[in-house]
């Protein structure tokens, strides 16, 4: 499929973002899952839930689990049905993300980590690899105000990037060497030119995907912690379903860097797929609407998605997304869950038309 848009050089995307990208068609593909399953709600009210992180367990697909944020309190730990097995009390915690398989002086470890705006943080914590209990296990100043939105990778020289981004348009990239936060080392500040929250790293192309909120999605290439070039992946209103506030940011990934971006537009309720490798073409959109007793999902601010395989009733990946008015019953916040298989059948269907 070739892509609906166009790239502009960065120094014109800086000054131009609202402009729209050339035209697309009138009716974008367009796919409506529904959860299979949904967490019991956090305990804070009004905006509270926020960001998601899925753990696979390395050995039982099925006991693995969902971290999601309570940006009011501190973080939850749900099981694959959405009951709630765990919560640590860490502060206002907004943004996780996580990796498994680091390695350690002490061996493997899984690690997960938040922006904590109690204290201005980085806070981290590892993840049992066999019982899956979540523990604080440090923390880190980041010298700037109000840490919002957060992303993990990994570099086969640095270790561990842990990506902190702003609503004053800043990203910071810090290493932080099998999770040390007393080893945690500034690589280098990003400038955008609006408020920006949710990121995704994708490893196997050293590429940094950022959602601008009120601009688009950014497609940033990074050597060593420092960006080497920048393009946009979309901008909002360019037709393609892309609108303002362009939230939550994950991957899909496949064999090598075969797999699928996804972007939160916020105000319309909608999720936006794109290819995952550049130019990242527009590949349509999907809501998810209600089902199987539960209520549909609105104005997401974080997702993510595993491509891992849960057994034979979920074998190619699980989405799990937070959903701001949890209704029929009307209860705090939560996080919704998709099998990822409605996603994959509609996109191999959209992908057989062109």
């Amino acid at each position: 499929m070739q892509p609906f848009f166009r790239l502009l050089p960065p120094a014109l995307l800086l000054t131009a973002c609202a402009t729209p990208v050339q035209p697309v068609p009138a009716k974008a593909p367009e796919a409506f899952p529904a959860p299979y399953a949904e967490t019991q709600a956090v305990a804070s009210m009004d905006d509270a839930a926020d960001d998601p992180a899925i753990w696979v367990h390395p050995s039982v697909s099925s006991d693995s689990l969902v971290l999601g944020t309570d940006k009011q309190a501190g973080l939850y730990v749900y099981d694959l049905t959405g009951k709630e097995v765990q919560f640590l009390p860490s502060g206002r915690l907004n943004n996780v993300d996580l990796r498994q398989g680091i390695e350690t002086d002490n061996g493997l470890v899984d690690i997960a980590a938040a922006t904590n705006r109690t204290d201005e943080t980085v806070t981290v914590f590892t993840i049992d690899r066999q019982s899956g209990v979540v523990t604080e296990s440090g923390r880190f100043p980041v010298n700037m105000t109000e840490p919002y939105g957060f992303c993990l990778g990994q570099d086969p020289e640095l270790g561990l990037l842990m990506i902190v981004t702003y609503k004053t348009g800043a990203t910071q990239i810090f290493s932080v060497p099998q999770g040390r936060t007393d080893e945690a080392e500034l690589l280098s500040v990003l400038s955008f030119g609006g408020q920006l929250e949710g990121c995704v790293y994708d490893e196997d192309q050293s590429i940094l995907f950022i959602g601008e909120e009120e601009a688009g999605l950014w497609r940033v290439s990074l050597e060593a912690g420092q960006e080497t070039d920048r393009e946009a992946v979309d901008l909002v209103n360019s037709g393609t379903g892309l609108v303002a506030d362009v939230e939550g940011v994950s991957l899909w990934r496949g064999e090598g860097t075969s797999g699928y971006l996804v972007a939160s537009a916020q105000e319309a309720d909608r999720f936006v797929v794109y290819d995952r490798t550049a130019p990242n073409a527009h590949l349509g959109y999907f809501k998810i609407v209600s089902g199987n007793g539960i209520d549909a999902v609105s104005h997401t601010d974080g997702l993510d998605i595993s491509s891992a395989d849960f057994g034979p009733d979920m074998p190619v990946g699980l989405l799990v997304v937070q959903d701001d008015a949890n209704t029929d019953p009307a209860a705090p916040q939560n996080y919704k869950l998709v099998n990822w298989q409605a996603v994959a059948t509609w996109l191999e269907a959209a992908g057989s038309e062109n």
